[in-house]
């Protein structure tokens, strides 16, 4: 049987068709392509130039155009360190006249730029202001004299008055007369303590008739009787007086003061006589009886104000000897009383002092109107001239020395210690004009200038006999800090500086030209990369101890021999240095 064969069916597709795209479409599609094939164009030429940015100028290159290396020799040297010092000059000496009061210039006798000498005659000015100013002056001050001498003598007599509060006998005696005091009680100046009489004598004053006026005299010796005692003793003419005691009977007397010794039986207003014999042996009688009065007696009074402090065992017909201390009076009344008055003193005599300036300041004022020069020098300026009314205040003459200069200076406190008063010091002006200074002074305690800065003035003088050197020139110079002779010296620039890995410690090393192996010596590959690449072939690393230094070079302590070849640098092939490698 024949295969019969059945065409198959034909698959029909579920998708759905796909549309046709329009030109539009198409066209948007290329513009985007062609926009992205820009950019890409763009950043691949960026791209290149940042390479060949990188490539010719950032990127580590081997140098291959370097000359030969430079070495220095290590050599024996002296290494000093500086420290500069600066100030303006001025006159060691000048002097400025100014006017206090106004007035007219009468006579002018120098120039400005004249030297004078000191004494010369500079200008005559007339001023009536100040003449009447320095009278003025001069009745002021003797006002204030006259009131010191017032406080003086008040003050005197206040502790005249402190020595009277303690109240002593004035001499030997008894009391009489006691006043009843204690302990307290307040005294006013004048109360009476007592009396103090001295009965060791006692007096009688008798009259005799002046028919016997030819025999009675001082230190004739009398005899004395006491009627009361029924006794005589013998007593001596002390005084006579020449006065006129007229008796009711009209007779005409004389006093007779008779002096006799108390042997302690006596006393005052004792009734008694005496009588004398005379030239023709008869006896001289008083004209009446008298009474005995004590030979001295003293009334006892405060002479200031005060109260009784201390007081001793007054009592009546109490004996006493010269000088004993009756009464002691308190002294804070009197003492607060000279602390017033020494203050009044002391205010005074600030206000004589001052009186007194102002005398001398007017008297000099007076001597400036008719001036002289104060001192030897160069008139450097004279703004005034003949016939010129001159006011208060005004300058009339500047005068400098210029023989000598001082240059103000101030020294940090890092270099204090090497500069010293004695020292001499190179100056030098902006014209390049030198000139030796010496150290005049230089303080030794500093001035806080803040921001941890002190520094110490000084004065530098400078002789200036050809006066060269004028006011105001800007001087500079240099003082030795430090300095070191004999030792191993090398460039500055031959010295390298790194901190080893782990530390903080920077290291000075130097690269030594040799063919032999040195103890210490550090290995390069311990160097920072850059350092390594630089040290010139057959050197060796050496740590090297740096003392001092200078501008160009530097003092080894250790690390280096003489004779040593240092490198220095490389410079180019074509021997330009102003690259090295």
């Amino acid at each position: 049987m024949a295969d019969v064969q059945t065409p198959a069916a034909e698959q029909i597709s579920t998708a759905p068709p796909t549309p046709k795209r329009t030109n539009e479409q198409k066209k948007k599609t290329k513009a985007l392509i062609k926009r992205l094939i820009s950019i890409i164009l763009v950043l691949a030429i960026l791209a290149g130039i940042g390479y060949a940015v990188w490539y010719f100028v950032f990127r580590e290159k081997e140098d291959t155009d370097k000359g030969e290396p430079l070495f220095d020799t290590a050599s024996i040297g002296s290494i000093v360190q500086t420290a500069s010092i600066s100030g303006t000059s001025n006159a060691k000496d000048s002097a400025s006249i100014t006017l206090t009061q106004s007035g007219v210039v009468e006579s002018l006798f120098v120039t400005e730029g004249q030297m004078v000498y000191e004494g010369d005659p500079l200008y005559v000015i007339s001023s009536a202001a100040a003449e009447e100013a320095l009278l003025a002056a001069q009745e002021a001050y003797q006002l204030q004299v006259e009131n010191m001498n017032k406080l003086q003598e008040e003050m005197t007599a206040l502790r005249q008055s402190r020595g009277d509060l303690t109240i002593t006998a004035p001499h030997a005696g008894k009391l009489t007369d006691v006043t009843d005091l204690k302990v307290g009680d307040p005294l006013s100046a004048g109360t009476v303590i007592a009396r103090v009489v001295d009965d060791t004598k006692l007096k009688l004053s008798l009259y005799f008739s002046y028919a016997y006026e030819d025999d009675i005299y001082v230190g004739q010796e009398v005899t004395v009787s006491v009627p009361v005692l029924m006794t005589q003793l013998t007593g001596t003419v002390e005084k006579i007086n020449k006065v006129r005691m007229v008796t009711p009977e009209g007779g005409m007397n004389f006093e007779v003061v008779i002096v006799v010794d108390n042997p302690g039986t006596m006393t005052e207003d004792m009734a008694a006589t005496a009588s004398m014999t005379g030239a023709d042996g008869i006896a001289i009688l008083p004209y009446e009886d008298g009474k005995f009065a004590y030979y001295q007696t003293t009334t006892v009074a405060t002479k200031a104000a005060g109260p009784v402090e201390r007081l001793a065992d007054l009592m009546n017909y109490a004996d006493v000897t010269a000088g004993q201390t009756l009464v002691v009076q308190g002294t804070s009344s009197v003492d607060e009383l000279i602390r017033a008055k020494q203050e009044q003193i002391d205010a005074a005599q600030e206000s004589l002092n001052e009186a007194q300036k102002k005398v001398e300041s007017e008297e000099q004022n007076l001597v400036n109107f008719s001036a002289v020069a104060p001192i030897t020098g160069t008139v450097t300026a004279l703004p005034i001239y003949e016939g010129m009314e001159v006011t208060a205040g005004s300058t009339a003459i500047m005068i400098a020395n210029n023989s000598v200069m001082t240059v103000n200076i101030q020294v940090d406190d890092r270099n204090r210690q090497y500069i010293n008063v004695g020292d001499e010091i190179s100056l030098q002006d902006w014209n390049g004009n030198s000139y030796i200074g010496v150290v005049d002074s230089i303080a030794v305690i500093g001035e806080n200038q803040g921001s941890g800065v002190t520094v110490f003035p000084g004065v530098v003088r400078v002789d200036n006999p050809m006066g060269t050197l004028m006011g105001g020139y800007w001087l500079r110079g240099e003082i030795t800090t430090a300095n070191s002779i004999d030792c191993i010296t090398v460039p500055l620039a031959d010295i390298r500086t790194y901190s080893p890995e782990g530390s903080d410690e920077a290291v000075n090393v130097v690269y030594i030209k040799t063919d032999e192996a040195r103890e210490g010596a550090i290995d390069p590959s311990e160097l920072p990369e850059a350092m390594q690449k630089e040290i010139p072939e057959g050197c060796i690393v050496m740590p090297v101890e740096v003392g001092l230094s200078d501008t160009y070079n530097a003092e080894i302590i250790s690390g280096v021999q003489v004779d040593d070849q240092v490198y220095n640098s490389t410079p180019k092939a074509d021997n330009n240095y102003s690259s090295y490698g």
